[in-house]
């Protein structure tokens, strides 16, 4: 249990959303500034009509309006868009992260 509440801290601390979501969503339109963004194309979906998924830079967390997609982080966007559990999308983090 310490493991993983260590690997949480250090993927929360060492991610910061904006990097993240630039580096995930090709489509996204260059962000000015924080808060809630457009994130370009929704990949939860077939989406062909951008202006429908937000990203918030700041927390990470990401919505979508027309298919009802939404989490509160990064770890819930791997985890939702590539059917992983909480650890397993933890790992996939730290992986691709270099951590």
């Amino acid at each position: 249990m310490k493991t993983s509440l260590r690997l949480l801290e250090n993927v929360k601390a060492y991610i910061p959303p904006a990097d993240f979501y630039r580096a995930e969503l090709p489509t996204m339109p260059s962000p000015r500034g924080g808060g809630w963004r457009d994130g370009g194309l929704c990949v939860f979906h077939a989406d062909n009509h951008a202006g429908s998924f937000r990203v918030n830079l700041e927390t990470g967390a990401f919505c979508c309006f027309s298919c009802g997609a939404k989490g509160s982080d990064i770890i819930a966007f791997i985890q939702q868009r590539d059917g992983l559990s909480f650890p397993e999308a933890l790992q996939q983090l730290a992986d691709e992260w270099g951590m």
